[in-house]
């Protein structure tokens, strides 16, 4: 590809053109967070949409003081409220980050090239390859049209609502359709593209971080069975060699082979390795920020749910369930395939023909099924492990809240 996978300067749409990331990296420019290249008016229209949060907290902000001795309405209001805040902190730890996401994605992409040759060779590997990237677009493209379409329905939802008693979208303030037209149609899209707009930002880049997951064990997967191939290409040589007079050299020969064969997956090992040792760095973060607000959101979704008697906070919590569930889940299914398709590593070097291999292959063997045993985790923040069990962790945390939540409403 020409790339060096650590040069630390802006893409451009041409050179994303070949990416594996590039669907990703493209949405993220369409809806404002990624510069292809840094200009000026692109981050004008990055601020702009800093600027539709900032007008969206204010008025979130006027009507959670407004309806503060109902704590039904208090809960869905900081709910929604929380997806802002949050779509907007992912946005500016991009801008302080940005760099680094340059890096991770030439990187990605130079990780993917040098397997690719053996992808070519062998079906298996090529299969295994050509799933990762079904998925890589199936899971993040359902997830973003089912938000987008989440959102377009709350939009729209009160205008079915009878002239003069429709309602804003998302946070109520006293205005009135009649009485105060243009201020409440300005409320109205301020709510209506601030949201949207946010929910696009925080989507995508969950979606951004669960394609370079799903590539990342892949690639894992692949190095796996390169290694575990390793006793296929050695025992083929040995039958060669006991059907021919100089055997000795034959296996000389074969033995020098496995250790170059082997010498390859050691290196490709090391730097997906490092790689992993970057995405940690790049997403802990947003994945901190993804996790806290699926606990908080979870809470104060189950608590209007559970206590209110109107339909439409009823369904607006219903509704958005599957979202605040699925972009925890997408964080800690990838993170725990990484992890489990690096220690997987280790299996398949001791699955190879070591025993008949040189001393100096099996020293080199004892080092990567060592380094592979450690397991290669994603964490929140620099501190807490992303795995499978994860998801559950923050389930019971949300419900432990709400059950604090609800005896707290009751005295």
């Amino acid at each position: 590809m020409g790339w060096n996978p650590r040069e630390e300067k802006p893409l451009t749409w041409k050179e994303t053109a070949n990416s594996i990331l590039r669907f990703d990296v493209r949405i993220l420019y369409v809806v404002g967070v990624w510069a292809m290249p840094v200009t000026k008016l692109f981050r004008a229209y990055t601020a702009f949409t800093l600027v539709l949060a900032v007008g969206y907290s204010v008025e979130a902000v006027i009507h959670i003081w407004l309806v503060r001795n109902s704590m039904e309405e208090v809960t869905l209001a900081v709910s929604t409220y929380a997806v802002v805040v949050t779509s907007a902190c992912k946005l500016v730890s991009f801008l302080q980050h940005e760099p680094g996401y340059w890096r991770l994605v030439r990187w990605m992409d130079a990780v993917v090239a040098d397997q690719r040759h053996f992808c070519e060779e062998r079906p298996e590997l090529r299969a295994i390859f050509d799933e990762a990237r079904k998925r890589a677009k199936r899971y993040p493209n359902a997830l973003r049209v089912y938000n987008t379409s989440l959102i377009i329905s709350w939009v729209f939802i009160p205008l079915l609502a009878p002239p003069g008693l429709r309602p804003l979208p998302f946070q109520q303030i006293p205005l009135s359709e009649t009485e105060d037209f243009p201020l409440f149609l300005f409320s109205y899209l301020l709510q209506t593209f601030g949201m949207l707009f946010m929910c696009l930002v925080s989507g995508c880049l969950d979606s951004f971080f669960t394609a370079v997951m799903i590539y990342t064990a892949a690639q894992f997967r692949i190095l796996g069975l390169r290694i575990a191939a390793l006793r296929q290409d050695n025992d083929e040589i040995k039958r060669q060699a006991r059907s021919d007079v100089y055997e000795k050299p034959r296996k000389g020969a074969a033995t020098d082979h496995v250790y170059e064969e082997l010498r390859l997956c050691i290196r490709t090992h090391q730097e997906i390795t490092s790689f992993v040792t970057h995405l940690e760095s790049v997403m802990n973060p947003i994945a901190a920020l993804q996790l806290i607000t699926g606990v908080i959101n979870g809470c104060l979704m189950i608590f209007p749910t559970a206590a209110s008697s109107e339909s439409g906070a009823l369904l607006k919590c219903i509704a958005c369930v599957p979202t605040i569930s699925a972009q925890v889940l997408i964080y800690c299914l990838g993170a725990h395939a990484v992890m489990e398709q690096s220690e997987a590593v280790s299996a398949a070097a001791y699955g190879c023909a070591w025993p008949d291999t040189s001393p100096r292959c099996r020293r080199s063997l004892l080092v990567l099924m060592t380094r592979a045993m450690k397991p290669l985790t994603l964490t929140a923040g620099g501190i807490y492990t992303i795995e499978r069990s994860t998801f559950l962790s923050l389930l019971n945390a949300g419900y432990s809240y709400y059950a604090l939540l609800k005896n707290f409403n009751s005295r």
